[in-house]
């Protein structure tokens, strides 16, 4: 056997971190048979098992290190040959730093002291270095310190202290850090603190406030004895705040004499503690003004003879004063050397000594005067004995002292006090005067100095009269004069007053509780805790409960982002004693809420407390999601999507989907993340599937949805309710704000749309109305032609064809229309076609509106011509009215007579052929079937069947193929008037005429006549004739053919 003496690896000292895997290397020396190995620790053989193993079969492996695992360890070599021993190798353990008190957040007040812990432990002892993590900031060196336990220890704390402190430890097996926040909160004080105001009855008034503090406090404004809360967006009895650039505003608008005496309280709160303050606001009449105040008056002044004297005198007051001089209690009048043009300034030029006196300024408006009096001494320069000064300048003069204010007040005396004046001017300070004002009775309103040479800002005055309001101001008065007057204080009234009544024991224990309850915060809110999602329990400690009779509960609803409240509620709660916490109900779910508490003893409220801000707990969603739509993607998969709920009164963790196929118990539920949408596979198409939503909190899941029916119809492959909502009921939509305003714009289109019709109907029917009188009648004719009759029948003049008007014609004017009246004579023989008639009676010219180009005749004159003289007057007739119309049969040279109106009488005339082309104003109707009657010729022209003819309303007889523009119900147009069916028994109606047979184209007017008689005519038998308005024209050539268009002819009207 051999066993070489030397190993070929050794193993090596090595330093591992506690949990770290260590191996310890061996190899033996060379031998033969191979030597064994085994290890030993610290001398002892080493027990190979558990986290001990070897490796490679040499090789000492040790997993998770652990201290016992420190020490020396050999590797041993065996065979039969021998045993060697291999070099000692030291196996050395380290741990970790870890942390056993590491720092915690911390909150202090401001100037306290904190201190944050850091031990920890490790091996070896690790080092510990705090820093501060902080914007801009650093180690408060100088009031910090690390203690002997690593503790930091942090004094006189800032807000500027407040941060993020780190602890780090490190050794050589690693390093840990542990970190703690700083809160340092400062109680609110007040930056700007509200004054007191004066101000006339009608006028704006302002108090302004503003506090710091950390957090930032919550400043409210109060009236005393209400105990409602003004805040930004608030408003009571007329006052309303503002707030602009943390500057809180109290304004009130008009001010009112009720108003005056009001006591106005500015507070603010936070966690760290409260501070209120208060003020009065005093409102006047014009009447109850002071008198103006001098500013600057005349000084004492000695000047040598011959020099220049100036003596001023500034006032101010409202109304501005006016400004009088008087030297030795006589008016100073102005001359060569003495100028008073400016009021303000007094100029004497070279000085003589009986220029020296005592000169007065009076400054006086209708409130009341000043007086203020200097002396002025004029003395031979070369005098030796006398000192020569002039004026100070106003540098030289110290500055207006604080405005002073009441500190204690009874009855018949008041104690005020002010502020020092801040430059004291060229010279030593030397003392105050006190200025008083008050309006009693008989005496003259002026100011009056009822204190000099005081001393300090304190000064008592006695004597006052009771119910008068006094006025103070101060004046601070140096070697070289006295300076500007303070501003002008509150107006103070003493007298009886309650609340200062020392002698009446009721009122002492208010005075003390007052004084009590309002220079010091006796109670403090230790804790709030939120008991359930609608209740909160403080918890509260009073330091002195001698003058606390209860306490109210402010509790103020804040807005998510900690803006301006949305509300707050009161609560009062008598202190027994005993309890020192409420619960308060009734609130809402998952809200924030400040409280804070103020004691009072009977009607004296105390300085509020600090303020807690307190969470509600959470709670399960009180609505369902809403608007679940569904998008189909492919065959088997649907993207649904849905609207959170309104309520979900907690922190949203999630959704919770339910998916049933219709028509059985197995449900899909399904857990979806905050996103209000879900990716729906793996469905069948064709079939329906019953889907709910809910969302759940911490608390729990909310209502579900109301089942929703999604069904994938495979033909189409499109959902059914695909992009839609899927909980839609017919119903939802009806109280949606877009449908009912869609509904009203409808409505509202409908309404428009029908009045417009309605408006537009009234006005044809006005406007037909309109034209139907203006051809009857006008209105013009008076007597017989403008009686009531039965409306004649027009000619609708579309139906009649154009017709060319040559330049001869142009030059004759046509005349519009003529009305006849009944009894006229006409001439024998019949004029040709389009000649105008002459009339002898009244006759009514209208313009014609198709030919606004021709004139209308001045005057139309009757004749007896041979066309048609007139021989028969007719009794009762009405009028034949004839205006001109263009004819089918005409001739272009020719003057024609525009159209006929019919009335009821018309005379008659022989023959059919002899008509003047007047014509009916009609529309044509189809004709009927072919008349029975054959004692009516008809028409050849056309060589058509004529149906028969019925009467008409004016007494004459209409085709069937006559139309009238306006329409005529059957029953009108086929009954006649009784009182003309009367009237004219004895003339029954008369045919038609038949058409010419020379082609011309007319319709028959005149009166009824006898059945027997075919033609109109006179007794004689002639037919009337009438002259035309031009001179008259020989018959008519050959006649014209008539016109054969489309509509009807002309041929077959009346």
């Amino acid at each position: 056997s051999v066993l070489r003496e030397e190993f070929r690896l050794e193993p090596q000292s090595a330093r591992v971190s506690a949990g770290e895997d260590v191996v310890l290397e061996c190899q033996p020396p060379k031998g033969s048979p191979e030597p064994r190995v085994t290890w030993r620790k610290d001398g002892k053989p080493l027990i190979l098992e558990g986290r001990l193993s070897l490796v490679d079969g040499n090789s000492l492996a040790i997993s998770q290190t652990r201290i016992i695992d420190d020490g020396r360890y050999q590797c041993i070599a065996t065979n039969p040959a021998g045993e060697r021993e291999s070099a000692i190798a030291v196996l050395t353990v380290y741990v970790k730093p870890f942390m056993i008190r590491p720092p915690v957040d911390v909150t202090a007040l401001v100037d306290g002291t904190v201190e944050f812990s850091c031990e920890v432990g490790g091996d070896p002892v690790p080092d510990v270095l705090w820093r501060r993590i902080a914007s801009g900031g650093t180690m408060p060196l100088g009031r910090v310190r690390v203690l002997e336990d690593r503790t930091l220890r942090l004094e006189r704390v800032t807000l500027a202290d407040q941060g993020v402190y780190t602890c780090d430890a490190d050794n050589f097996a690693g390093a840990i850090s542990a970190s703690a926040h700083l809160t340092v909160l400062a109680p609110p004080t007040f930056s700007t603190r509200p004054s007191a105001q004066t101000v006339e009855v009608g006028q704006q008034v302002s108090f302004r406030c503003k506090s710091e503090g950390s957090p930032i406090p919550f400043l409210y404004w109060a009236i005393e004895g209400d105990r409602a809360l003004l805040y930004p967006g608030s408003n009571d009895g007329g006052f309303e705040v503002t707030d602009s650039d943390g500057i809180s505003t109290l304004i009130l608008k008009e001010a009112q004499i009720q108003n005056s005496g009001t006591v106005v309280i500015c507070s603010a709160v936070n966690n760290a503690g409260s501070v209120s303050t208060r003020t009065r606001l005093t409102v006047t009449s014009k009447e109850d003004r002071p008198p103006p105040v001098i500013i600057s008056g005349p000084v004492n002044q000695t000047l040598p003879i011959g020099s220049l004297a100036l003596i001023t005198c500034k006032a101010e007051g409202n109304p501005a004063p006016f400004i009088s001089w008087y030297k030795g209690g006589v008016p100073v009048s102005s001359s060569v050397r003495l100028n008073k043009t400016i009021s303000t300034h007094l100029t004497i030029t070279d000085l003589q000594e009986e220029d020296s006196g005592s000169y007065t300024c009076v400054a006086s408006s209708r409130f009341g005067k000043a007086v203020w009096t200097g002396y002025l001494l004029v003395a031979d320069p070369k005098n030796p004995n006398i000192n020569f000064f002039k004026a100070p300048e106003s540098s030289m003069l110290p500055e207006a002292p604080g405005r002073p204010h009441a500190l204690n007040q009874s009855e018949g005396s008041v104690t005020i006090t002010w502020d020092y004046s801040k430059k004291i001017g060229s010279s030593r300070f030397l003392d105050y005067q006190i200025e008083l004002f008050g309006r009693e009775e008989n005496v003259t309103p002026t100011w009056t100095v009822v204190g000099r040479h005081i001393p300090g800002p304190i000064f008592t005055q006695h004597l006052l009269s009771t119910g008068v309001p006094y006025i103070f101001l101060i004046r601070a008065r140096n070697e070289h004069g006295l300076g500007p007057p303070s501003q002008l204080s509150e107006p103070i009234v003493v007298g009886p007053d309650s609340s200062q009544n020392w002698g009446n024991p009721e009122v002492t224990i208010l005075s003390e509780a007052r004084a009590v309850l309002m220079t010091s915060n006796i109670v403090r809110l230790t804790e709030g805790i939120a008991v359930s999602s609608t209740a909160i329990k403080v918890s509260w400690m009073i330091t002195d409960s001698t003058y606390v009779e209860g306490l109210y509960i402010y509790c103020i609803s804040l807005n998510s982002d900690s803006s301006n409240p949305k509300g707050y509620s009161m609560l009062t709660v008598l202190h027994t004693g005993g309890s020192s916490s409420f619960t308060v109900n009734n609130l809402e779910k998952w809200s924030s809420y400040q409280f804070f508490l103020v004691p009072f003893f009977k009607n004296v409220d105390g300085y509020p407390s600090n303020s807690r801000t307190i969470k509600t707990l959470e709670d399960v969603p009180s609505e369902p999601p809403s608007y679940m739509e569904a998008l189909l993607l492919n065959s088997t998969t649907v993207f649904l999507k849905w609207r959170p709920p309104n309520g979900i009164n907690g922190e949203l963790q999630g959704y919770k989907v339910d998916v049933r196929t219709n028509g059985t118990d197995i449900v899909r539920s399904l857990n979806v993340g905050k996103a209000p949408n879900l990716l729906l596979n793996n469905l069948t198409a064709g079939v329906s599937y019953l889907v709910k939503v809910a969302a759940f909190t911490k608390a729990g899941t909310g209502p579900y949805n109301a089942e929703a029916t999604l069904r994938l119809e495979p033909a189409s492959r499109i959902a059914d309710n695909s992009r839609r909502p899927l909980d839609h009921h017919p119903s939802d939509f009806i109280t949606e704000t877009w449908f009912m305003a869609l509904l009203v714009s409808m409505v509202s289109v409908m309404v428009l749309l029908f009045g417009a019709m309605v408006l537009v109907r009234r006005r044809q029917l006005a406007n037909s109305k309109k034209g139907l009188t203006s051809r009857t009648n006008g209105h013009v004719l008076k007597g017989d032609c403008s009686t009531a009759q039965p409306p004649p029948l027009w000619l609708d003049k579309s139906l009649v064809p154009e017709y060319s008007v040559t330049a001869t014609d142009r030059g004759t004017p046509l005349p519009d229309y003529a009305k006849a009246c009944a009894g006229m004579r006409r001439n024998s023989k019949c004029l040709a076609n389009g000649s105008v008639p002459e009339y002898h009676g009244s006759i009514n010219l209208q313009t014609n509106p198709l030919y606004k180009e021709f004139s209308r005749p001045d005057s139309l004159h009757y004749s007896s011509e041979k066309y048609y003289p007139i021989t028969r007057k007719y009794k009762d007739y009405s009028c034949l009215q004839v205006q001109e119309y263009a004819s089918p049969n005409l001739q272009p040279e020719k003057t024609i007579a525009d159209y006929a109106e019919v009335n009821t009488n018309h005379t008659r005339v022989n023959g059919g052929n002899t008509s003047p082309a007047p014509y009916a104003t009609t529309t044509l109707v189809s004709g009927a079937k072919k008349s029975p009657w054959t004692n009516f010729p008809q028409s050849t022209s056309a060589g058509a069947e004529e149906d028969p003819p019925y009467p008409s309303l004016n007494g004459g007889y209409y085709n069937r193929k006559v139309y009238s523009d306006s329409y005529f119900s059957p029953s009108l147009t086929l009954r006649r008037p009784k009182r003309d069916r009367d009237r004219h028994n004895h003339h029954p109606p008369e045919p038609l005429s038949p058409p010419s047979t020379n082609g011309s184209v007319y319709a028959r007017v005149g009166p009824p006549g006898s059945a027997t008689n075919s033609s109109w005519g006179n007794v004689n038998g002639t037919a009337p004739s009438m002259s035309s308005f031009a001179p008259p024209f020989p018959p008519p050539p050959a006649p014209l053919s008539v016109y054969q268009g489309a509509r009807s002819e002309p041929g077959n009207i009346l």
